[in-house]
């Protein structure tokens, strides 16, 4: 790719501004954005053509360079075409990659990936020195201080900062499934969370899926390193791919020979069969037994990377996690209430479940991803802490299907049918209904927790929008 090459940039999102101001200030006079909306509400830089509505994938032979961002799929039958034509096909990950001067961490998994990557550059950038940004760079005091960054899947374009780095910095990037897609280069540093079921409306089945978070591991080579969970099936998928050093995480008590793993009330990091104890589980400042599996790959890449383990610890117990993840909202006649928008899929919607002893109250519904609710629901009847449930949005009536289905199995079962499961599950139409809902249902010194399981398309723009309306609604009920 040069200054006179043809290039497509394609989808005007927040990767592909950032790609587009990039090849823009680098010189490259002859771009072209293609996107669905028919208006981008933004004025496009001189020189810069549009091909925006829904025929914005056509044609695509003609161009030299084509840079996908992560929404337009990478087996889209255009993006193919194009790539069969001999046209270069990259995306702004990729081009990343491929530029980069210095050691990428790549972190990917369903769920967890954001916070396991912002947790892991906040013990880097406490281990190389104190910073001013996040997600600018941070760390390091002198001239030629090591700086560590964070970009990705998170919100921060990597192609932001690309210009800014030197050889011995460190970038930590979370990674999509999007974004991981079509790469032909790995991070040398690659983090793979739990890979369960997700987006299942983007891809045609669970393997496509599995297959598309491989490529973080396809592309390392002897000199780096692989972070597993050993308490995941996918362990056995993975395995043959790691062709460099090869640590793992448990948080379920199996000692592992090198990484860490959670024993006796400990996380406890492992080197060479030596372990040694990081920070007592009581400690970590996150809630959910379930993070302790962000913790874990956390403390292992960055001792990896020489950061003692006080400053893991302190960092550890200091860090409180990301908004929308189980954050605490507000105190409302006795009961708390917590936003976790961020949970799209059966999977963590149980884990928030899980993360609560007290009288619960759980609101969960919303966009169809084409995903099974039958395990969700067989938890949700259970599950002792929890007593009621309350659907919203498009799903609503799915789950609560799946909800009397694993009803009627647990009676046959031999259970005692509803009276072994008195949940209650009622429906209601939007969110406003639905924390009045919860609100009657719940008791003093108890929880409600907003953990949909599903998408938020079918009434807000995303989860971050769907979390803010659940804080303002809460914030508006009588204390």
């Amino acid at each position: 790719m040069n200054q006179r090459s043809k290039i497509a940039v394609i989808g005007h999102g927040i990767e592909g501004k950032a790609m587009l101001e990039y090849l823009v200030k680098h010189g490259y006079g002859n771009v072209t954005v293609c996107d669905q909306k028919v208006k981008l509400g933004a004025k496009m830089p001189d020189g810069v053509s549009v091909k925006l509505g829904k025929h914005y994938l056509e044609g695509l032979e003609e161009f030299d360079v084509i840079f996908r961002s992560p929404g337009v799929a990478h087996h889209d039958p255009s993006i193919v075409e194009a790539r069969l034509a001999g046209r270069e096909v990259t995306s702004p990950t990729q081009y990343f990659l491929d530029h980069c001067p210095c050691k990428v961490i790549g972190v990917t998994g369903t769920k967890g990936k954001g916070t396991t990557s912002t947790l892991i550059y906040e013990i880097l950038k406490k281990g190389f020195g104190r910073g001013k940004a996040r997600g600018r760079g941070a760390g390091g005091r002198g001239r030629d201080a090591r700086k560590v960054y964070l970009g990705g899947n998170i919100g921060n374009p990597p192609i932001e900062f690309l210009n800014k780095l030197k050889g011995n910095d460190v970038v930590v990037l979370e990674l999509s499934c999007f974004q991981l897609g079509d790469l032909n280069k790995s991070p040398a540093v690659a983090v793979l969370l739990n890979t369960t079921s997700d987006h299942l409306d983007y891809y045609p089945d669970r393997g496509a899926y599995l297959h598309a978070k491989e490529l973080i591991l396809e592309n390392q080579d002897g000199n780096d390193l692989a972070v597993l969970n050993k308490d995941y099936e996918y362990v056995k998928y993975y395995e043959p791919l790691v062709k460099g050093h090869l640590a793992y995480i448990s948080t379920k008590g199996v000692k592992v020979e090198d990484g860490a793993y959670v024993d006796q009330g400990w996380i406890k990091r492992v080197s060479g069969g030596k372990s040694k104890k990081v920070v007592r589980v009581a400690d970590v400042a996150l809630i959910g037994s379930h993070n302790l599996e962000n913790v874990c790959p956390a403390v292992v890449v960055a001792a990896e990377l020489g950061v003692s383990v006080r400053v893991i610890r302190g960092a550890v117990k200091k860090f409180k996690g990301l908004p929308h993840r189980i954050e605490f909202v507000a105190k409302r006649r006795g009961v708390s209430y917590y936003n976790d928008s961020f949970s799209t899929n059966p999977q963590t919607s149980m884990a928030a479940v899980d993360s609560f002893d007290k009288p619960t109250v759980l609101i969960a519904g919303g966009h169809d991803k084409g995903l099974s609710y039958n395990e969700w629901a067989r938890k949700i009847l259970t599950r002792g802490s929890l007593e009621a449930v309350v659907l919203m949005g498009a799903n609503a009536e799915k789950m609560r299907r799946s909800a009397e289905g694993a009803r009627g199995k647990l009676g046959r079962a031999g259970a005692g049918g509803a009276e072994a499961s008195p949940t209650k599950v009622v429906v209601v139409g939007d969110l406003a209904e639905a924390v009045d809902a919860a609100s009657k249902l719940s008791r003093k010194g108890g929880v409600v927790v907003m953990s949909p399981a599903a998408a938020s398309f079918d009434q807000f723009k995303n989860y971050k929008e769907r979390g803010k309306t659940f804080r303002n609604v809460v914030t508006g009920l009588r204390s």
